[in-house]
């Protein structure tokens, strides 16, 4: 039991890591890859709510599944033809959320500044950093994710490698009793 347990945790161990390598030297293509995989599910799951359509009596909730599965076949086909909209909505929505809270971050540090706080600038200038970067994503969607892709790679190769080497150890020392 122990040994299967044990080997399981090493082949998720490595696992993790090298989807973490594959996320940090290819975040573009894995970006890709996931949003072909969502097109087709979602093309898949419209094609599903058609056909029930042709195989029921006709009833409202059955029309329902019919336009309710032309809308997601079109999505799915749409999400195949042009994959970048998926990766490119969210951080542009982050991003303008962020752009509009670092303007009312920049008022805040300009009213601290009248108030008389001696550093007030050290809140304008991180302000004035998430306005960066909220004009980053919003300007370089498709980069911005990327980033967010290998910094997802690193944090499974750091736990792929965490786990393995905890995993190691464990099996030793419960070895050595």
């Amino acid at each position: 039991m122990l040994k299967a347990i044990r080997n399981s945790l090493i082949l998720t161990s490595i696992l993790y890591t090298l989807l973490g390598v594959v996320l940090m030297l290819r975040p573009g293509s894995a970006l890709k890859l996931a949003c072909t995989l969502i097109g087709v599910v979602t093309l898949g799951y419209g094609v599903v709510r058609v056909a029930g359509y042709f195989r029921g009596s006709g009833s409202y909730d059955q029309r329902f599944d019919l336009f309710l599965g032309i809308v997601l076949a079109l999505l799915g086909v749409f999400l195949l033809v042009t994959p970048q909209v998926l990766v490119s909505v969210i951080p542009v929505a982050l991003g303008l959320y962020i752009l509009v809270d670092s303007v009312s971050a920049v008022k805040k540090a300009l009213d601290m500044k009248a108030l008389g706080f001696e550093k007030w600038w050290i809140s304008l200038s991180a302000a004035l950093v998430l306005a960066l970067l909220g004009a980053v994503m919003v300007l370089r969607p498709f980069k911005a994710v990327e980033s967010l892709v290998v910094f997802i790679g690193v944090g499974f190769v750091f736990d792929g490698v965490y786990t393995l080497v905890n995993t190691l150890v464990a099996d030793r020392l419960y070895r050595d009793r």
